[in-house]
């Protein structure tokens, strides 16, 4: 960001200049701009505060805490990107004029607050999408998968929707959200909560013993979910325990988890992958960050996954069988260098797979060796204990990534020939535009979305998700940075921890260690021998001694640096001289 112009603003860290505090640029590469006396307001030494330029100096507009609390440099983080300003006057109405409007009867909606309804979500959550039920018919099961009408409430081309379009996605930082929609909206008008009306739109379809769906259907409704669930308090139950306290619930959790198991067979064997990965969450106290858990994949997460995968396809076969425009969720399959490569990596690792196929592959053949290079990786894993922290990852990099287009609908890693995202409009907004696109293709009065501007809209949405991303994933690393800093005192710097190795960079090794903190051990730091990387990066050779770092190895290290506030942490062999303090 430039930094000469006057009314420019930046986030900065405060810092001593002299006798006095200059604003030092937090988040970019940047010059100390010197503060004026008269301009710092309650700001501190060490502060981080955004920080307007003034002439020569700079003023502060904004201070966010102390640069040593890891709640303070996610707002300052917040305010970098441009997020966190809020809705305009006009977007405030339009939310407040809806919530006014919310006990307003719809006509064409189907009186459902009778049906038993459950809603499972991560601890915490506060905007909750969607909802299940489920009943036996016969030889299959009844699925209905009740989601958030949030087409009821924002006006297509409204101050509300030209937002939600603008931000593109909800930005899940930990201990904040930067949401799509205003807060009335997201947690409350349109959030499906227990024991409260709530207006939905349903999608219903039968599941059969084989996994296969049919007597599909969508429609309009008034729900009201009987109760919250958390992953863990459902996971608790299916292992057994404990117990939910009602024997009629029990028995839904009981069959919604047959008939995800029934769809997952089903996907599994039309040659959908099986990657499992994990991601970090945070628990705060005040600005401290008190712990960190891995969250991974388990049976309660699978069977709303399940459930909403179906509900998914289902809507995206309807609306390709009525020809109304629409966004779909399209992952292409891999192309033919980057599978060869993973073949290569697999090799230098050791793990066993059968050759390729001589000449260019279909996209058939390509699509199947994913699903084989994904399972021998889980075997590797299972059988070994080894690599879980990065092997996972290195067959989701040989992937072509998931983006929205209106003109292809097929998703590889699903094996899906039709696909959307039609279950979390509260945070999506391709999501709004698919429930647009059902609404006009149910024939409820309300415009088919403009084909002319979905391959705009398709484009933002992804370069918004895109960044969304990125940047959760440099918030995770700053937070996991301030953990470990606060966490370590005195000998903890000496202390040998284990490691994995996740990547192999040009200048040194990506490493997990101590199971959720991530370092970067540059080959500097191995004073043994030169270390070069192969072209697949996937190993890291010694010129002299021939040792090897694989993907995927266990190493020991210690913790040399850690710069919190740029989520970084510097390594060094823990068989060598002791850290620098």
């Amino acid at each position: 960001m430039a930094r000469g112009r006057t009314g420019t603003q930046f986030v900065a860290e405060m810092v001593p200049a002299g006798r006095r505090m200059a604003a030092r640029p937090a988040f970019e590469a940047g010059p100390e701009v010197p503060l004026i006396k008269a301009k710092r307001g309650d700001a501190r030494m060490g502060d981080l505060v955004t920080a307007r330029m003034k002439g020569a100096g700079c003023e502060v507009v904004a201070i966010h805490g102390p640069s040593t609390q890891a709640g303070a440099a996610i707002r300052a983080l917040i305010a970098h990107e441009g997020l966190g300003r809020g809705f305009g006057p006009k977007a405030r109405e339009e939310a407040q004029q809806a919530a006014r409007t919310r006990d307003e009867p719809d006509p064409d909606r189907r009186d459902m607050r009778d049906q038993r309804v459950i809603t499972i979500d991560p601890e915490g959550a506060k905007d909750h999408d969607d909802a299940i039920a489920v009943a036996e018919e016969g030889e299959g099961i009844r699925l209905w998968v009740h989601i958030a009408d949030v087409s009821r409430y924002v006006t297509p081309g409204g101050a509300i929707d030209r937002e939600a379009e603008r931000r593109g996605c909800s930005v899940y930082l930990p201990g904040t959200v930067d949401p799509m929609l205003p807060e009335v909206l997201s947690n409350d008008v349109c959030s499906l909560r227990p024991g409260e009306d709530r207006k939905a739109f349903t999608a219903h379809m039968l599941v059969m013993p084989d996994g296969s769906v049919t007597a599909e259907g969508f429609h309009r409704s008034l729900i009201r979910s009987d109760r919250r669930l958390t992953y863990p308090e459902v996971d608790a139950f299916l292992e057994g325990r404990a117990d939910l306290g009602d024997a009629a619930m029990e028995g839904d959790v009981r069959l919604a988890m047959e008939l995800s198991r029934r769809l997952r067979a089903r996907r599994m064997r039309r040659g959908a992958l099986d990657i499992v990965t994990s991601e970090p969450r945070f628990h705060f106290e005040g600005d401290r960050i008190a712990s960190v858990e891995m969250e991974t994949q388990t049976a309660s997460h699978s069977l709303i996954e399940e459930c909403m995968i179906a509900a998914n396809e289902a809507v995206a076969r309807f609306l390709i069988a009525k020809r109304v425009p629409a966004l779909y969720r399209v992952h292409a399959d891999p192309d033919q260098v980057a599978i060869e490569d993973l073949w290569e990596r697999l090799e230098i690792i050791g793990i066993p797979v059968p050759p390729l196929a001589e000449g260019i592959l279909t996209s058939e053949q390509r699509r199947e060796a994913a699903g084989v290079a994904a399972h021998a990786v889980r075997l590797h894993v299972d059988r070994t204990g080894e690599g879980s922290a990065s092997l996972p990852y290195m067959v989701l990099r040989a992937l072509q990534k998931a983006v929205y287009r209106p003109d292809e609908t097929s998703h590889s890693g699903l094996a899906s020939p039709a696909y959307l995202h039609f279950t979390s409009p509260i945070r999506r907004y391709p999501d709004l535009v698919v429930h647009r696109a059902l609404a006009h293709a149910l024939g409820l009065g309300e415009p088919a979305p403009d084909a002319a501007m979905l391959p705009e809209v398709a484009r933002d949405a992804s370069d918004r998700e895109r960044d969304a991303t990125d940047l959760e994933r440099r918030a995770d690393r700053m937070c996991l940075a301030y953990l470990l800093a606060q966490s370590t005192h005195g000998d903890d710097w000496d202390r040998p921890r284990d490691g994995e190795v996740t990547g192999v960079g040009q200048s040194g090794l990506f490493i997990t260690f101590d199971e959720v903190f991530d370092g970067f051990l540059p080959f500097r730091k191995m004073p043994d021998d030169h270390y070069v990387p192969d072209d697949f990066s996937a190993e890291a050779v010694g010129e002299e001694t021939r040792r090897r770092f694989r993907l995927g190895d266990a190493v020991r290290v210690r913790v040399h640096d850690i710069e919190p506030l740029r989520g970084r942490v510097t390594l060094e062999m823990a068989e060598h001289s002791p850290a620098r303090r």
